[in-house]
């Protein structure tokens, strides 16, 4: 697994880079998350991208890897255990893009997600923020909706020549 050097927050609330929210913590995938990731992924990515069937564990692996970009457990304040997974980066300037978030099944519904968005905004790492939602996952659109993000118009997001194919990207501004 590659490391990631740089804190979450600028202000790096922990000493590990971690950012604690009032309920949950953000920190780094470590190996030892891997196999209790492993135990919720399948069905966790198959709600992201609205199918049926789990996803098979390798596609986790190749993620994590391939990702070019932080990916992060979100567990519950006082319990190492990872509930969550978060993957993000800085495709431009002054952005960061959510590229996968999902919790593990009885876990969603409880505000985990929209914490760990909300912690990541505030860092202060960007002022403007993307998120994919897969077409058929009518949740995650909600969710974005709920979490003050709109679709994206073509060409707003500089780093992408064209939308990928059955997925809407979402956009927030924050205001100073």
């Amino acid at each position: 697994m590659r490391p990631h050097p740089r804190p979450l927050s600028r202000a790096g609330r922990g000493e590990d880079g971690s950012l604690a929210g009032s309920r949950i913590l953000l920190r780094h995938v470590a190996d030892e998350d891997l196999p209790v990731i492993e135990d919720w992924w399948p069905e966790a990515a198959a709600t992201v991208r609205g199918v049926r069937e789990p996803i098979i564990v390798d596609e986790l692996h190749v993620m994590i890897e391939g990702a070019g970009a932080e990916t992060l457990v979100i567990t519950r304040a006082g319990d190492p255990s990872p509930i969550g997974l978060l993957v993000c980066g800085l495709p431009a300037v002054g952005w960061l893009e959510f590229r996968f978030l999902s919790l593990a099944e009885g876990l969603r519904g409880w505000g985990y997600g929209s914490e760990a968005v909300g912690l990541i905004e505030d860092s202060g790492r960007a002022s403007r923020f993307a998120a994919e939602v897969y077409a058929g996952n009518g949740l995650g659109l909600f969710f974005w909706l709920r979490m003050g993000y709109r679709p994206a118009e073509a060409g707003e997001l500089p780093w992408r020549k064209r939308e990928p194919e059955g997925k809407i990207a979402m956009i927030r501004e924050l205001k100073e």
